[in-house]
């Protein structure tokens, strides 16, 4: 099935300009401005405004590329379908995740899911949660790795592995002894009261760490004196190792961080609160074999990560 020119054109749509999109494609430039302009020529109107460099759709290029987008899209499940009719074992695996998970989960799943595919292609897109919902939603993406939950009724939520939100503290803060050990539970546990008063270093409000740092506080009651704002969380734990404040993280980042002075973590709010991740995919999309055996790997590979917290 050969839809060379919708990809061409989506391409050009996708990175904006001639020389990239046809670095992507792997063709040449002038190859790529010869078959724009042969393709507009042909249809009687543009499909791009120039911008200086820049290629915007115009309101028909627009029209062309959704359903360019929808045919490239049936193109590649009926791909998958006729690889898995088949018996094949190649293709390509198209996933979407946040950067700061890339570091910790996908190294170990690639290894592992390399060996039982060597010929499929794993392409990883790095993106915040409201571009990774869209791009799987409009058929870019076959896979997204997530905590949080759209409203799209036309997705679907594979479970992956549970999180949890911890405290970070420096060792030499005097309210560290009372913590406690609770049965069954990964981490000693400490009730935010304790820190009433004291600077809580917080990440913004569009963050889900700060999601799940507001429950917990909300849980508590635990009131902070003074509030500082910082979108890294690495930043905010050494911060916290500096006795500025006390700052907040997921417990599967704070494997991978290298601190130059040491913290401690503990759990906070309602100590049996998980953070739930999944694997999302659109329902009416054909899943291959492939990718539904890459879910089981990233699922067994995070059972098996010293950051793992299965539910007591």
């Amino acid at each position: 099935m050969n839809l060379r020119e919708q990809e061409n054109l989506l391409a050009i749509c996708k990175y904006g300009t001639i020389k990239y999109a046809a670095e992507a494609l792997n063709i040449s430039s002038p190859a790529l401005s010869v078959f724009l302009s042969s393709k507009e020529k042909s249809l009687g109107f543009p499909l791009f405004d120039r911008m200086g460099k820049k290629f915007v759709p115009t309101e028909g290029g627009r029209l062309y590329l959704h359903y360019a987008a929808q045919m490239v899209d049936l193109k590649n499940q009926y791909e998958a379908a006729l690889t898995d009719l088949k018996g094949g074992i190649s293709g390509t695996l198209r996933l979407g995740l946040h950067p700061r998970r890339t570091t910790y989960l996908l190294p170990a799943a690639l290894r592992r899911f390399s060996g039982l595919y060597p010929g499929v292609q794993v392409s990883v897109f790095e993106g915040g949660s409201s571009e990774l919902f869209r791009m799987v939603l409009e058929g870019e993406l076959d896979l997204v790795v997530n905590n949080r939950r759209s409203s799209h009724a036309a997705l679907e939520y594979l479970p992956l592995y549970d999180d949890r939100l911890v405290v970070v503290v420096s060792p030499d803060h005097r309210r560290v002894r009372e913590a406690q050990a609770i049965e069954g539970f990964p981490l000693p546990w400490i009730d935010l009261r304790v820190f009433d008063g004291e600077t809580f270093i917080l990440q913004h409000p569009s963050q889900s760490v700060r999601t799940y740092t507001d429950r917990a506080l909300t849980h508590s009651g635990a009131r902070p004196g003074r509030v500082f704002l910082i979108e890294n969380l690495e930043a905010a734990s050494q911060m916290a190792a500096e006795e500025l404040g006390i700052a907040f993280n997921m417990a599967s980042y704070t494997v991978n961080f290298v601190y130059p002075r040491p913290v401690l973590h503990f759990l906070v709010g309602d100590p049996g609160e998980i953070v739930p991740y999944h694997a999302i995919r659109r329902r009416d999309r054909y899943v291959p074999q492939y990718a539904r055996d890459f879910v089981s790997v990233v699922a067994e590979c995070a059972k098996e990560a010293p950051w793992s917290h299965s539910r007591p």
